[in-house]
This record gives C-alpha cells, structure tokens and sequence, in this order.
C-alpha cells in the first residue's frame, strides 16, 4: 500500500498553518489563565473553596475535571529544601505479560522491579524483582476488561513492595516513589465488582502500611496532560449563581495544561501549591481511608522539566515529609534528566517482554 501524495501535499500545508494559527491562540490564553491564576489566589480560601465545591456538585453524573484548593495560595512558589544528610529513597515499578487467549494454556506473569538506595550512607543500592505468574481459575479475569484488572493488580503489586521496603527502614527518613498517580486507575473506571473493591481494598492497606512506617509517599508523573488547575481557575472566575454546568462546560483554555501554565510560574527546582484531586473515588473512598490524595507541580530543571507529583495529605500536611519529597526528587534526578533514578532502575529491573 503506497500514500497518494498529490492529495496529502495541501493537507500537509493546511496543517501547518492550522499549527501555526494554535501556536498564537496557546499564547493568548496562556496569558489568560497566568491572569486569571494570581486574580483567584488572592480571593479568601473559604470562597474559593465555596466556588470549586459548588462546581463540583454542578455536574451531576459527569465528572468535573477540577481541582480543590488547599491552604497554599494558588500562585505561591516553594524553593528547593535542604536535601537531609540521610534518606532511604525506595522506587517501585512493574511489568506484564498479558494472556494470549490462542495460547494452549491461559495465563499472566506480574515482574516488580525495587530499587532501594540510602544517601549519605556511602552503602552501594540493593535490587530485589519478583516475578509471579497467575494461571488458576480464580485468578483470570474476563476478556473486556481482563487487562485493565490485571494492570490493577500491578499496581497494587507496586505499591505492596513499596511497603515491603519502607518496613525495613521503619523511623528513618524515607521516600517511597512510584512511577505513576496514586489513584487506582481501575478503580477510577467506575467499576464496582467485588474483585475491583477488594484491589482497591487492598492497595489502601498497603499505603497505610507505608504511613505507619514514617515514610513519604509520592507518585511521580512525567509529562502530565492535566488541565485540573485551570478548570479551578475557570469556575473561580465565574459568579457563584454563574457556576453551573453550561458555563463550565465552555472551557476559555481548551488546548493547555496545567503543566504549561506552571511551566511558566515555577523557577528550576521550586514546587507549585498543593491541591486536591476532585475525583468521586477521592474524595469519597480515599477520604473515608484517610488517605486523600494531593497534588503539585514541580520543576525539576532537568529534561523531564515540569512534572506533577502526587502525595497522600498525611505527607501533603507533613512539613518534614514533603521535604523529602521535595529536595528527594530534585536530588535523584540530577544524573537522570530530571527523572527519578530510583525510578529508572525499577524500570529497567521491571520490564519484560513477550
């Protein structure tokens, strides 16, 4: 099969001056939005809450792509922390082989690479993968959505290993990282099947067991497509009576991120405020756990540049705890582009193929 190019010439050419036309439009609402950002961070935090509560509530049935306010100012900047003279940063990841249902027997193998590595101890990092395949009745899943339950039991993998490490260095300082958010996307999905709960059941008693040990938590997203900030600014910029779903529906910033809007704000090494995940599962099952989920923006300076990063509010509200997130990140990203070395190594141990 070969390409007509007498036809795709003028639609190569239409494109680029489409791409040209966005690249002005970006910049406007960029402008835009940096506005609308320091014009809402000096309202008073209880009716800015009130606002994003309100828009929260305006979308019965869909789901708001928002964020909620915490008591950090929306534009506030926060400098790099001293990195502490002695940290554990643990990084967990995972990898899979899916089932082929052509295959004489059926079955899935979860592999969860570790990576722990102690700063300020001159000790040398130590690895640890476990490999584990599933091939009982009980453990497959139906075909629709076998593989989004797999993945979910990945993550819970992850997070079990993290926990596992973190124990091992229980009342030290220690971050334990994963290489993704820490909502659980299958759970996300709007699912109810006991076997969703008892996923989700469980990754939450596996982030309890990193609480307990006196670890941070963070997960790490690279070059995240988030607009959750702006929808905040949106319903921020709108009359209270005004904050209803036609209105938030029309979004002045279709096409940015929060990740362009903090890029603009953030120097190198400085974190954005925090914010809260207005999800359902948030603010309802990881609430109810007393794990709810926060989030920030960071600029790691390197070549991963801005990145969002996820923290449970018992770290979000632990001054010492997002310290060593803070400069932990910074810190392992300095020979990694900005990318979390611990991360990179898990990865590595992780990954397998068919």
């Amino acid at each position: 099969m070969s390409l007509d190019l007498a036809q795709l010439i003028p639609q190569a050419e239409a494109l680029a001056q489409e791409a040209a036309k966005r690249v002005h439009t970006t910049k406007d609402r960029l402008t835009r939005a940096q506005q609308t950002l320091n014009r809402a961070a000096v309202l008073d935090f209880e009716e800015l809450k009130r606002r994003a509560d309100r828009a929260y509530r305006a979308l019965p049935g869909a789901r708001w792509s928002g964020a909620l306010p915490t008591e950090e100012p929306l534009n506030a900047t926060y400098p790099p922390p001293a990195v502490p003279e002695s940290l554990h940063v643990l990084g967990a990841d995972g990898s899979q082989i899916y089932p082929d249902r052509h295959a004489p027997f059926v079955y899935y193998l979860i592999n969860i690479g570790c990576f722990h590595l102690h700063l300020g101890s001159g000790q040398a990092p130590t690895t640890h993968i476990h490999s584990h395949l599933y091939f009982h009745e009980a453990d497959l899943y139906d075909e629709p959505r076998e593989r989004a339950m797999i993945n979910g039991r990945r993550d819970v993998a992850e997070m079990a290993a993290l926990a596992g490490m973190a124990s091992a260095c229980a009342n030290e300082a220690a971050l334990a990282l994963l290489d993704n958010g820490l909502l659980l996307w299958v759970a996300l999905q709007g699912w109810d099947p006991q076997d969703v709960r008892q996923l989700l059941d469980e990754y939450l008693n596996q982030m309890e067991n990193i609480r307990a040990t006196g670890a941070a938590l963070a997960g790490f997203i690279d070059r995240p497509r988030h607009a959750n900030v702006l929808a905040l600014l949106h319903a921020a910029s709108l009359e209270m009576d005004a904050i209803e779903e036609a209105n938030l529906r029309a979004n002045p910033y279709r096409g940015l991120t929060d990740r362009a809007l903090f890029a603009s704000l953030l120097p190198p090494g400085h974190r954005s405020a925090r914010f809260t995940a207005a999800s359902r599962l948030n603010l309802e099952k990881y609430a109810r756990e007393d794990h709810l989920v926060q989030f920030f923006y960071l600029n790691t300076g390197g070549d991963a540049g801005v990145v969002r990063v996820e923290v449970p509010a018992w770290v979000g509200e632990d001054g010492e705890r997002m310290a060593w997130v803070h400069a932990g990140l910074l810190e392992q990203g300095r020979t990694s582009g900005g990318f979390p070395f611990a991360l990179v190594r898990a990865h590595e141990l992780a990954t397998v193929s068919q």
